[in-house]
């Protein structure tokens, strides 16, 4: 289907934005914003439902790697897009996984953000820091800085296929997604609440998927929305700074670098086509 662009860097023209489209709000936290717009984008159209995309930045942050005047012109303030209906969320990643959360410089936004979503119940997907932040400021959940970076594509080896989130998945690593981050999350050795369950975990990464039940949130681990060669370039560039990285996992087809395995287009167009489906489930009963 169509995807409707109501702001962003991406934005060409004006789209008229036919009637029943779904409204999603993406708060934007990645320093490639424009990129970020691109593979989301991307993914969304391959939904079974119109989807119309506005772009959001928290306006406590400190810009470092773009023109915050550049975002402030295409992008809506997180405060007013809490004024609007949307119909969803998706908050991305962020260069910040090393920082303590409280030192990260929109924190207190983003955690009256974070409130208002489960309080709305609002379905929300959040992604790679962003979720190891939810879960931090939703349940306490901390996290626990690595050994050396966390790059590569990894299979699930559980799912949990009650999940419509897992709908058209099965056994045997069909289900794969891109991680990359220093830090892991760190779940309580008590268990997990009731209404939070893991959908899909690997051994090499821990949980990839996780749902709660009662706020209609979904946090995941690691970037489905990453491009065939977004890994490579992660790794040329940190390579190129003198850092000492692994190649990423399960990614190259050979020694020489040269060719990718693209094998998790299938999982992440999927993965998204599930929620966006319950989005649009959760539209018409809220509407009835």
């Amino acid at each position: 289907m169509t995807v409707y662009l109501r702001n962003g860097l991406s934005k060409k023209a004006h789209d008229e934005v036919p009637i029943q489209t779904l409204e999603i709000g993406i708060i934007n936290l990645m320093p490639n914003r424009q990129e970020t717009e691109e593979q989301f984008i991307s993914l969304l159209s391959q939904s079974e439902q119109n989807v119309a995309l506005s772009f959001f930045y928290p306006e406590t942050h400190q810009f470092r790697y773009s023109s915050a005047a550049v975002v402030k012109s295409h992008y809506e303030t997180l405060s007013n897009g809490l004024k609007q209906r949307m119909d969803g969320w998706i908050v991305t990643g962020a260069p910040v996984e090393k920082l303590p959360f409280e030192m990260v410089d929109y924190w207190h936004e983003l955690q009256a953000v974070f409130t208002s979503f489960s309080e709305q119940k609002v379905p929300v997907i959040y992604e790679c820091w962003a979720a190891q932040a939810a879960l931090y400021q939703q349940y306490g959940f901390q996290k626990a800085l690595r050994a050396r970076k966390l790059s590569g594509v990894f299979a699930a080896d559980t799912i949990l296929s009650k999940s419509h989130l897992i709908y058209g998945f099965g056994a045997g690593g069909l289900f794969r997604m891109p991680q990359s981050r220093h830090t892991d999350l760190v779940l309580p050795q008590s268990g997990l609440p009731s209404e939070l369950e893991v959908i899909a975990s690997a051994p090499e990464v821990g949980p990839m998927v996780l749902a709660d039940s009662l706020t209609n949130a979904v946090f995941v681990t690691g970037h489905p929305e990453y491009t065939q060669y977004t890994l490579d370039r992660k790794y040329q560039r940190d390579y190129q700074r003198g850092l000492v990285v692994d190649p990423p996992h399960n990614y190259y087809l050979n020694d020489s670098k040269e060719q990718v395995n693209y094998s998790w287009l299938t999982t992440s167009r999927q993965f998204y086509r599930n929620w966006v489906g319950q989005v649009m489930q959760k539209k018409v009963v809220k509407n009835l």
